[in-house]
């Protein structure tokens, strides 16, 4: 089976005993149907290949919020449906603008590339971790309570913090990340855990960055 000089795999055709008496079938009709195969093999694959590329940020490699939109709505359900918990991370890059503004686009693209690769080593399935725009990452953890989901940011925190990031030959100083951790049903209903864990973002950098705050419970937020 070829397509586009690529060979996609072999198909193998041999005659039945108890159909003696048929004719043979035709070669030509053997090698039509052996070409329509590998035509459709061939545009699967590239269907799944822009899907892929669709589905992913180039720069990082991370899935993107394209993806986000639909792994959200079927992890939430999932965890709502089960009763178990699912906690989402917020990450922001501190002062990602100075990277840029200092040693240029690219040394700011290094630096997106190396946090994404933490964040891709820690997150335990494929798939969970995304770049949400610009410097910003998200996380889910699906099963995961506030406990668990603090202690999984603090030490995606200080894997970054211990990141040693070069341009070229120039070395492009600390790299540190605010992080917001929000827990579904723990801190809100679960299609609001993406707002809650961006809310205690815009905390953690409020209180002076570098540091990973988890969102308030919805009992303190309505006395509040």
């Amino acid at each position: 089976l070829t397509a586009q000089r690529e060979t996609l795999g072999l198909l193998y055709f041999e005659p039945r005993e108890d159909v003696a008496e048929r004719s043979p079938t035709p070669e030509i009709f053997l090698r039509m149907l052996a070409e329509n195969i590998g035509l459709a093999l061939a545009n699967l694959r590239l269907r799944d290949a822009l899907r892929g590329m669709a589905m992913a940020d180039p720069l990082t490699g991370l899935a993107n919020r394209r993806q986000l939109e639909a792994v959200l709505e079927t992890r939430l359900g999932e965890a709502d449906r089960l009763g178990q918990p699912l906690s989402c991370l917020m990450l922001d890059i501190d002062h990602f603008k100075q990277f840029n503004d200092r040693f240029g686009h690219d040394a700011g693209d290094a630096v997106l590339r190396e946090v994404a690769a933490v964040l891709a080593y820690v997150t335990r399935d494929e798939g969970l971790a995304f770049r949400h725009g610009g410097e910003e990452f998200l996380l889910l953890l699906p099963g995961a309570g506030p406990a668990q989901a603090q202690a999984r940011a603090e030490h995606i925190r200080e894997r970054i913090a211990a990141l040693e990031v070069t341009h070229g030959t120039i070395h492009l100083g600390r790299i540190t990340a605010s992080i917001g951790v929000a827990s579904a049903p723990e801190h809100c209903p679960f299609d609001r855990v993406v707002a809650a864990a961006d809310a205690a973002l815009l905390r953690a950098k409020a209180l002076g960055r570098d540091q990973v705050v988890l969102a308030s419970k919805r009992a303190e937020r309505g006395a509040a």
